[in-house]
């Protein structure tokens, strides 16, 4: 119901307040557009981004033809959730992630160690009211939360819709 509401009010307001602590931001998604990750377009590459420290798999789906493998790739600051499509290997679904290194600036829009401040500016006038960057930020189906200390981003997550 949230996300009909949110789809209704979009056309009137780039950004609106769904409940406490939601803001509904159309451009909000986990890869790609303003607010995104910057991932690799081929999924094969994830696990050359860095070091893998691990990778576990939580569900295993068999459909007619393939199977969808639901991941989680274990970097140094950063967690990775994927679905992993057995025919088509160089698709990339992401369902989560969770950021809290610096050195994963790159893929990000938001910098792991910047002022508050600084990430409000990138959000724009949805987050002019969000002093310490407490509240979510939605989009039709992602969303992203950040992780302050001392006024300063020191984790930023994203939810992402996956079907």
């Amino acid at each position: 119901m949230k996300l009909v509401l949110a789809a209704l009010l979009a056309s009137t307001a780039p950004a609106f307040a769904l409940e406490q602590g939601v803001v509904y931001v159309e451009a909000v998604r986990c890869a790609g557009g303003p607010f995104g990750m910057k991932l690799p377009a081929d999924a094969t590459q994830l696990p050359l981004m860095a070091p893998l420290i691990r990778e576990t798999t939580s569900e295993v789906e068999h459909w007619e033809g393939y199977t969808a493998t639901r991941k989680t790739l274990y970097f140094d600051g950063l967690e990775l959730g994927v679905i992993d499509i057995s025919n088509d290997p160089a698709r990339l679904m992401v369902t989560h992630a969770y950021i809290t290194s610096p050195k994963w600036n790159r893929l990000l829009p938001f910098k792991i160690g910047e002022p508050v401040s600084t990430a409000r500016a990138v959000l724009g006038e949805p987050a002019k009211d969000d002093a310490n960057l407490s509240r979510a930020y939605a989009g039709d189906g992602d969303s992203l939360k950040f992780l302050t200390s001392g006024g300063r981003v020191v984790g930023v997550s994203y939810s992402c819709y996956s079907g």
